[in-house]
């Protein structure tokens, strides 16, 4: 599962970390992927100077992508991924909370796959590699035992949000409820359309090099975040732009996330998302992180969900 908008600042990692955590909560075991160059994620649950001395040099996502454009020897994902001591502390079953992390320099690393992708005479075929190499690096077996893998993607649509998406079985997106989030939806999904399209006429073409495999990743819905709510209800400007992405045909999540300057600031404390967090203080937050996660399942496992 990509998380994705082209917006940034919308909510999108607290969003990742959140239901992954609560998911984790409920026993489940989920790998959680930051792809952002802005580690958001990353710092979510480890403080940077932690980062510095234990992730940088050769634990996160860039170490794979340097191997992936043969500057330094291939590693697998599984040899990066790192199990966050205080999330995991506040977990109350048997579930597991895993991370890959990311690096800053994860900008570099998108703009010189580009590089060589423009650069080779074998444009298609390479193109169609780099596309699809997140899907056959998340195969790794040392990842089998995952119930789930939420990947948090970066605000654009490059190579490296490009392979997330081709990895992916469902696309969820976070937005805000105004102008500029709701008009990129409807270009994103289009956008990703055209890459699906394209891939799989790919896979086509390069069959000798690479099993066919289909992709169609579809969209799990939409969660507005940030609302602002009069009565328990978002307010009418946020209530427009919720029924344009409605009308757009797109699954919209019943449940809002409200406007919260503790839950949504860049400096809150790291280690622990607000999910697992004692009940202080963001009572009501939590809640809707925890309705919007069964609202979540519900989307995966229907079935199960109405049992």
């Amino acid at each position: 599962m990509s998380v994705i908008n082209y917006k940034g600042g919308v909510g999108k990692t607290t969003l990742t970390a959140n239901i992954g955590a609560e998911l984790a909560n409920r026993g489940m075991k989920v790998l959680l992927v930051d792809l952002d160059p802005q580690t958001s994620l990353t710092f979510s649950f480890y403080d940077p100077d932690d980062w510095r001395e234990r992730l940088r040099d050769g634990r996160t996502v860039k170490r794979w992508y340097d191997g992936l454009r043969g500057d330094t020897p291939a590693v697998t994902l599984g040899e990066l991924v790192v199990s966050p001591g205080p999330a995991n502390a506040h977990l109350s079953g048997a579930g597991r909370l895993d991370l890959i992390a990311s690096h800053l320099g994860l900008t570099d690393i998108d703009l010189a796959l580009a590089r060589g992708v423009a650069d080779g005479d074998e444009y298609d075929r390479e193109l169609f590699r780099v596309r699809g190499s997140l899907a056959e690096g998340l195969h790794d077996e040392a990842l089998g035992g995952y119930d789930l893998v939420l990947i948090d993607c970066p605000p654009n649509f490059n190579v490296v949000t490009q392979s997330a998406i081709i990895a992916s079985d469902h696309l969820l997106i976070p937005a805000k409820a105004d102008y500029l989030s709701t008009l990129g939806i409807d270009y994103l999904c289009g956008n990703v359309r055209e890459l699906v399209d394209r891939y799989n006429a790919d896979s086509r073409r390069f069959a000798t090099i690479r099993r066919h495999h289909k992709v169609a990743p579809g969209i799990a819905g939409v969660v507005f975040t940030m609302i602002h709510l009069s009565a328990q209800q978002p307010i009418a400007a946020h209530q427009g732009y919720m029924d344009q992405v409605r009308a757009l045909g797109l699954p919209v999540f019943p449940t809002v996330l409200r406007e919260n300057v503790t839950l949504f600031a860049a400096n809150t404390p790291r280690g622990v998302p607000a999910v697992l967090r004692p009940r202080v203080g963001l009572p009501a937050v939590q809640e809707e992180l925890r309705r919007i996660t069964t609202e979540f399942i519900a989307h995966l496992q229907p079935a199960e969900a109405a049992a």
